[in-house]
C-alpha cells in the first residue's frame, strides 16, 4: 500500500493525517508530538526508553527532540493516525509552564472514550477540507488542551524534570553548523574537526548531551526545513527535494515518510 500523508497548519503548529503501513525509523522533532490511533494497525512505539502500545484508550506524547520510532504490522496492513506537531512555546504559554519544562512526564497517555471520539470527529473535518479555518483551529486547540489535561491526569504525582538547555559549547557550535548548512551535504568528520573533536568523541558527546546521534539530529533539522518549504513555498516537490540535497523526488518522499 502507498502511504498517504496530509498536512494542515494552524497557530498551534501542524497536524498530519497519516495512513501508513511502513515502520518509522528512530527520529525526532523540534516540536512536541502527539500520536492518536484511529483505526487499522496500531503498532508499538518506542519513545526514549518507554514502550507504548497505541489503541483507543492510549495515545503517545513525545517531547521536543525526544527520539522515537514506530513498529507497525509485519503483514503490511495500514493504520490511520492523527499526528500533532505542537509548538512547545505555544503549549507552555497556554499551560503556564516554564520554558525549560517538558510537556510530557511519561509517554503513554490514557484517553477516555469521548476524547478518542473527538479525535475521530477531527479526522472527519480535516479530510473534508483542504485547510484549517478559524473554527477548526479552535477545535484542534481545544482538543490538544484536553489531551494535555489527560496527560497530566495520567501522572499527576510526577514532577517535571527541567530540560538541560546548557549544552557543551562544542555541541552548540556543531548544531549551529548543521542549521547553517541544512540544505547542503554534510560530513560529520568535518563537523567534528571544526569543533576540535575526533569523530568518536564528537558522536559520544553529542549523544550524551542531546540523547540523539548527530545523524538523527541532522535529519530532524532537514525534516523541519522540508516542512517549512512545503508550507511557505509554491515550488514543486522535486524543487524542495533538490533544495535539500536529494537526488530524486522518490528519495525525498521516502525520507519524509520515514521521519514524519
Amino acid at each position: 500500500m502507498t502511504d498517504a500523508i496530509r498536512l494542515y497548519w494552524g497557530r498551534f503548529g501542524h497536524v498530519s493525517v497519516l495512513n501508513v503501513a511502513n515502520d518509522f525509523v528512530t527520529h525526532a522533532h523540534g516540536e512536541a508530538h502527539l500520536i492518536i490511533w484511529l483505526e487499522g494497525t496500531a503498532g508499538e512505539m518506542t519513545i526514549g526508553r518507554e514502550t507504548v502500545r497505541l489503541g483507543p484508550g492510549t495515545a503517545a506524547g513525545i517531547n521536543s527532540f525526544q527520539p522515537h520510532s514506530h513498529a507497525l504490522s509485519h503483514d503490511g496492513k495500514p493504520g490511520l493516525f492523527l499526528a500533532f506537531y505542537i509548538d512547545p512555546d505555544w503549549a507552555r504559554r497556554r499551560r503556564d509552564l516554564p520554558s525549560s519544562a517538558p510537556l510530557f512526564t511519561q509517554a503513554a497517555i490514557a484517553l477516555e472514550p469521548w476524547l478518542h471520539q473527538a479525535a475521530a470527529n477531527l479526522l472527519d473535518h480535516l479530510t473534508d477540507n483542504e485547510s484549517i479555518d478559524d473554527v477548526a483551529n479552535y477545535e484542534i486547540e481545544r482538543f490538544i488542551d484536553s489531551v494535555l489535561d489527560a496527560a497530566d491526569a495520567t501522572s499527576p504525582q510526577m514532577a517535571r524534570a527541567r530540560i538541560n538547555t546548557m549544552l557543551d559549547f562544542r555541541v552548540r557550535k556543531a548544531i549551529q553548523l548543521m542549521k547553517a548548512n541544512v540544505c547542503e551535504r554534510i560530513s560529520f568528520d568535518d563537523v567534528a574537526r571544526s569543533v576540535g573533536l575526533s569523530r568518536p568523541h564528537f558522536f559520544a558527546l553529542f549523544k550524551e548531551q542531546t540523547n540523539l546521534t548527530p545523524n538523527v539530529y541532522w535529519n530532524t533539522l532537514r525534516m523541519e526545513e522540508a516542512v517549512r518549504q512545503l508550507q511557505w513555498s509554491e515550488a514543486p516537490l522535486i524543487s524542495v527535494a533538490c533544495n535539500l540535497g536529494f537526488t530524486t523526488q522518490g528519495n525525498f518522499s521516502r525520507f519524509f515518510r520515514d521521519h514524519v
